[in-house]
């Protein structure tokens, strides 16, 4: 008898070191995220944690819809709790915030991007509103060239598109005239290939073929979002992707 208890008690042992269950973990929302966090540290994430992860890249909005419809475990955001529920109800829901909690993972920044053929410079938060709410619609009225200017936005679902209207816009609407593309990225794309394009985005999309705008700076975070406390298997990747993020120091 007395050897079988042992034998019991070195089973729970055994089964209580070891590693967690290895599971899939779905991930829904912001492609600024995807494109600043998930993806550069997926593989540690996925080698640290044993767990493989579904991404989808849908936009702040769409990604928290999901999450309360069970389609993800998590959402991927690139704004704060009180700019992305805006964001699901520009996808479809009205979600109570007090049954979220946003993990951030890491800072970013967005900024105002124009092409490097347009001579403007620099521009303050009044007249990027007023550009972006259809008051000013001429490159000449802030020091450029004279023709029309044509406004690029992330997704109406989007973070970025929603950071920006609550905080530089003032909870002003886009004007009419201003063009929504399915990703944040597409707004880097369509302002390096116009001179007349202007557009908001996160900075790690920024590169050579667009020139920032000088302006006030417009800092913003990405994480994830849970319903509740994280836990299990979500937590464990939460975790994970903290630990590489402070890691790699950025």
């Amino acid at each position: 008898m007395k050897r079988i208890v042992n034998l019991i008690a070195m089973l729970v042992l055994l089964v209580s070191a070891a590693p967690a269950q290895a599971a899939l973990v779905k991930l829904s929302g912001a492609t600024t995220t995807i494109h600043r966090v998930v993806r550069p540290y997926k593989a540690a994430v996925e080698a640290r944690t044993g767990h493989t992860l579904e991404v989808v890249g849908s936009g702040t909005g769409k990604g928290l819809v999901d999450l309360v419809e069970g389609r993800c475990d998590a959402a991927l955001s690139s704004a704060p709790l009180g700019i992305a529920i805006p964001a699901a109800r520009a996808a479809g829901k009205d979600i109570d915030i007090k049954s979220l909690t946003f993990s951030v993972l890491k800072l970013d920044e967005i900024v105002f991007v124009v092409n490097p053929d347009n001579p403007v410079k620099s521009l303050n938060w009044a007249q990027i509103k007023a550009i972006h709410a259809g008051k000013i619609k001429n490159w000449k009225e802030v020091g450029g060239k004279d023709m029309p200017i044509t406004v690029y936005t992330d997704t109406p679902t989007g973070g970025t598109y929603a950071l920006i209207k609550q905080i530089v816009l003032g909870g002003a609407e886009y004007s009419d005239s201003a063009i929504p593309l399915a990703s944040v990225k597409r707004v880097g794309d369509m302002v390096a290939s116009f001179p007349d394009a202007i557009g908001g985005l996160g900075i790690g999309f920024v590169d050579a073929r667009m020139k920032i705008i000088e302006s006030k700076k417009l800092d913003r975070p990405l994480g994830i979002i849970t319903i509740g406390e994280p836990k299990g298997k979500v937590k464990e990747i939460i975790d994970a992707y903290k630990s590489e993020v402070a890691k790699a120091g950025k």
